[in-house]
């Protein structure tokens, strides 16, 4: 075996490696990223090296993108948080130059790689699952413990995607595979409605519509398409019509309904009309506090006072009175749920509808009645955008730094919002860039998205450009690759896709065409 051979197999390993820790591990990522950058250099081949890259140009560009942050050090005031900006952006440096320059992966070394990252996120989602089992979890967020639960999102998404893709189609593998691959991606699609990650369930629901109008346009058997079109109109109606109907549900109160005085017991009520309304009832009705505290005294050892609003909300979300008869009705899960302060029964859904957008609709309510945000992600991104945007607005044309970034946008933040916690960044990749570097780093990052499909339009696989819908979409909700797993999980897959990934190759079980090809060159 040769030097050139060994440092491949060193090559697809450190591959594997890196592929395998992203959904699992931000060390094991970094390592892994620095064995490969101190392999390629070892292995010494430049004349080899520098004629693969001068036939793929298209990684100059992508890692061009760098410079931009570089540049920007000159003008942040901030140079320890401008630095670990700029050393947090190395993977945009180092993962295009890498992979275009080294003898890409044979059909076989693909699939290994491939497999690591399906591998870990399996184990990963097995982790989180056992966390939901083994106790009652309010905030779903919490069950991603490794990385960022959005960014561990994302690694779901794709390793559904390549799951589907191979039990699809590739046709020469062994059935029991293929089997294993449909079990897989039916438990990553599953996972992500359990763990409630809503970017993530947004993201699969645009990728699977664009999938299928894809699979619609070049299916040519019309048997599929007749079949295929109703499907997805009754599936879209379907859910619509839910969500409009739980979204009702949720709000909607008759007003007029003649309310009691008091208790079974003879205790009187307190009734609060204009009290925020869950589940399809004001929160402050039918409610007695002596008969509440006596009750729940009996039932848990936990203090009345610590949980007083949780219980209540949890009666009223179960449509039982906020007295001794409602905490007697009240199974030992549910007492369980109140000492762990889960204020909904419908929070502790497994799968459900409800329990994505029931903590939002709370939130929303809340907030017009109180104006604090820091109880919805959803309403503090509107917030930090609305903070974004007029930081953008003075500082326009060059930016504040990006070291100086996260400074500004909480002094504003401060000003507008003084609930909101601090140092989130702008939750939108364009705008966090606008507000680095001003008007050219969003606009270089639009080129560095946009450019493969340019230049290598006529070899895009499908895949691909699933893969960039994710990225596109999140970067209007997250900053996608302000973190080191999201800005791993983005330049690592992309320089894959882009030149290493062959699709006929990756799905045909017997063929190893490019370590033959390798073989011949070296």
């Amino acid at each position: 075996m040769t030097r050139i051979q060994i440092h491949h197999i060193i090559y697809i390993f450190l591959l594997f490696a890196l592929a395998a820790a992203i959904p699992v591990s931000n060390f094991a990522m970094s390592a892994a990223g620095i064995f490969l950058a101190a392999n390629w250099v070892a292995e010494w081949n430049w004349r080899e090296k520098w004629q693969r890259l001068r036939d793929n140009k298209l990684a100059f560009i992508l890692a061009s993108f760098f410079v931009f942050f570089l540049f920007g050090l000159f003008r942040t005031d901030n140079w320890n948080e401008g630095l670990d900006n700029v050393l947090s952006k190395l993977p945009m440096l180092y993962a295009p130059l890498i992979l275009a320059s080294t003898a890409p992966p044979s059909g076989r070394e693909q699939r290994i790689i491939i497999s690591g990252f399906v591998a870990s996120t399996f184990v990963g989602t097995c982790i989180a699952l056992a966390c939901v089992i083994a106790h009652p979890v309010e905030d779903f967020r919490a069950i991603s413990m490794f990385i960022s639960h959005i960014r561990f999102g994302f690694s779901v998404i794709l390793a559904t995607l390549f799951s589907c893709l191979f039990a699809l189609k590739s046709e020469n593998a062994p059935k029991w595979l293929r089997v294993v691959c449909i079990c897989l991606a039916l438990w990553f699609v599953g996972y992500v409605f359990v763990a409630q990650t809503f970017t993530a369930i947004l993201l699969l629901l645009v990728i699977t519509v664009i999938a299928l109008f894809y699979l619609l346009y070049a299916e040519k058997e019309m048997r599929l398409r007749k079949f295929l079109l109703p499907a997805m109109a009754v599936a879209i109606l379907g859910l619509a019509g839910y969500v409009s109907y739980i979204t009702w549900a949720y709000f909607h109160y008759d007003y007029n309904t003649r309310l009691e005085s008091y208790t079974e017991r003879g205790n009187v009520y307190t009734h609060d009309v204009a009290s925020i309304v869950e589940n399809g009832s004001p929160i402050g009705i039918y409610v007695c506090e002596d008969e509440l505290r006596a009750a729940w005294t009996q039932r848990s050892a936990v203090a009345y006072d610590s949980v007083e609003p949780t219980l209540v909300r949890y009666l009223n979300s179960k449509h039982l009175r906020k007295d001794s008869v409602g905490v007697s009705m009240l199974t030992e899960q549910d007492i369980d749920n109140v000492e762990h302060l889960i204020a909904n029964v419908d929070y502790t859904q497994f799968i459900g509808v409800k329990r994505a957008l029931y903590p939002t609709f709370f939130s929303i309510s809340l907030y017009k009645r109180t104006h604090q945000v820091h109880n919805s992600s959803l309403l503090q991104r509107v917030a930090l955008w609305h903070s974004a945007i007029l930081v953008v607005s003075e500082h326009w044309l060059a930016g504040v730094g990006i070291g100086d970034h996260k400074a500004v946008l909480n002094e504003k933040l401060q000003t507008l919002s003084p609930d909101m916690p601090l140092n989130m960044g702008a939750h939108n990749q364009f705008l966090t860039l606008w507000i680095m570097g001003g008007v050219l780093f969003p606009l270089a990052f639009l080129f560095i998205l946009f450019v493969p499909f340019f230049i290598r339009k006529h070899r895009v696989a499908v895949l691909y450009v699933l893969f960039f819908i994710m990225i596109f979409l999140s970067c209007f909700a997250e900053d996608t690759i302000e973190t080191q797993a999201g800005i791993t999980f983005y330049t690592f897959f992309n320089a894959f896709f882009i030149f290493c990934f062959d699709r006929e190759q990756f799905l045909d079980w017997d063929n190893n065409f490019v370590t033959k090809k390798y073989k011949h060159e070296n």
